[in-house]
Order: C-alpha cells, then sequence, then structure tokens
C-alpha cells in the first residue's frame, strides 16, 4: 500500500505538464533556494564533491549546486518528474539523475554530501520514514551533512507512530484522489490546475529531532523558515553523519 502514495506524484507530475506547467516545484533561479545551498556548499566545502539529492524531482536544486561546481546525483521516484530533471541538467556532465524509490530502493554508492528539499515531510508512514533514513544515512561518508530544506512543521503536528498508509488516511481525513486547485508557473506566469491533493505530513520540531537521531544523524541546527506558498509553515534541518 505504501508504493501506491509515491506513485501518485507521478500522476500530478503528468498532469501539470499537460496543462503546460514549466515547473511544479523550485526553479533553477529561486532565491532562497540559491542562496541557502550556496552558503552550505561554502561551509561544507562541497566544490568538487559529490552531493546527493533524494526526492530531486525536476532537478532545480541539480542546477544550483552544478554551478556552485558539486558533482551532482539526482534520485526521484517519478518519470516524468527526472526527463524534465535530464533535460535542466543536460548542460552539467558531472550531473546525472536517476529513478529509484528512496524507501526500498538502494543507493549503491557513497557520498560527500546529501539534500532533502521538501521531500520528507511526504512520507507519511513511519516505517517508510525510518527505511528512508536508514537508506540516507548509509550512503553518505562519515561526517558527511545533509540538509533537510523545508519539511512542514507545526505546534499542533502528530507526532504519534503511523504504521500504514491507511491509518494515515483515517488520521489526516485525506483521500490522495480528490483534485484541488493549484498553481504552477507557465511562462513565467502562474496558472492554476487541479491535481490530486496529496496530504504531507507535519512533525514538531521536536518529533523530526527524534526521528534523526534514532536513525544515527547528529543534528547541527534547525532553522525557521519564512512563510513561503510552497510550504507556508516550514523548518530546515542541518544535519550530518557522525565519525
Amino acid at each position: 500500500m505504501s508504493e501506491l502514495y509515491h506513485l501518485f506524484y507521478e500522476i500530478r507530475y503528468k498532469k501539470v505538464y499537460e496543462a503546460g506547467a514549466d515547473y511544479w516545484g523550485h526553479t533553477p533561479d529561486d532565491e532562497e533556494l540559491s542562496e541557502t545551498l550556496a552558503k552550505w556548499v561554502k561551509q561544507h566545502d562541497l566544490k568538487g564533491k559529490k552531493v546527493i539529492e533524494f526526492f530531486c524531482g525536476e532537478g532545480a536544486s541539480g542546477v544550483i549546486l552544478s554551478k556552485l561546481g558539486c558533482i551532482y546525483h539526482g534520485v526521484d521516484i517519478s518519470p516524468t518528474a527526472l526527463k524534465k530533471a535530464e533535460n535542466s541538467l543536460k548542460d552539467y556532465p558531472n550531473a546525472k539523475v536517476m529513478e529509484i524509490n528512496v524507501v526500498s530502493g538502494k543507493i549503491g554508492s557513497t557520498y560527500n554530501a546529501a539534500l532533502d528539499v521538501m521531500g520528507f515531510h511526504m512520507l507519511v508512514t513511519d516505517p517508510d520514514r525510518k527505511a528512508y533514513l536508514r537508506n540516507a544515512i548509509s550512503c553518505l561518508e562519515n561526517k558527511s551533512p545533509m540538509l533537510f530544506f523545508r519539511q512542514m512543521c507545526m505546534e499542533d503536528s502528530n507526532d504519534d507512530f503511523i504504521n500504514s498508509y491507511d491509518d494515515w488516511l483515517t488520521i489526516s481525513g485525506g483521500d490522495y484522489t480528490t483534485p484541488r486547485k493549484m498553481n504552477f508557473i507557465k511562462d513565467g506566469e502562474e496558472i492554476e490546475v487541479e491535481i490530486p491533493y496529496v496530504t504531507g505530513r507535519s512533525k514538531t520540531e521536536t518529533g523530526y529531532t527524534q526521528e534523526l537521531l534514532e536513525a544515527g544523524f547528529s543534528i547541527d541546527s534547525v532553522v525557521q523558515e519564512p512563510q513561503s506558498r510552497k510550504c507556508p509553515d516550514s523548518i530546515s534541518i542541518y544535519a550530518h553523519k557522525p565519525e
């Protein structure tokens, strides 16, 4: 059943592109994302180093990191998003993307850093989240950083253990099929498209911290992000794999 909600993202990407939208998520010229990644790369001396992005989507972060001199590898479950990413990254020989389910797939390489932009909170069951974090930390070299950028976070979030997709539907009241109008970019302007609504799983800062610590990460800092259309209430978590 967990595979089912993962694959809804492929359906959503297809509908967005069929409507003529250029991008669903962040764009390569996103100022906040660009500034954050530039500081992160400089802080950890990642120029010329291997960086993996989980839930890479359309490859916006890949373009930014490639321009910053990183060797980029993006993974995602959506073939449609990856096709877009390949096109965005075609001018960067040190960048590549691959179709992988970050919960059940195996990465098979080691990296100097890892990135997750608004991906972790879209995994709704605890078994899926734990499996993903195991995957993430296992492919990192010791002392390597991982940035979880803009993860949904609200004080009244449910941090209880959620075992299954059906349990999450009961708690969230979502159904993953009812269309909802959302805005996307087409030719530099916003357009409105109806796509299946997928409820991300917000957690408290304490909830996220506990998950990462249990997975073996060390927490360096947690930053409260400003309100955003993409993710109204969110935090970014700076972590690393200890030695």
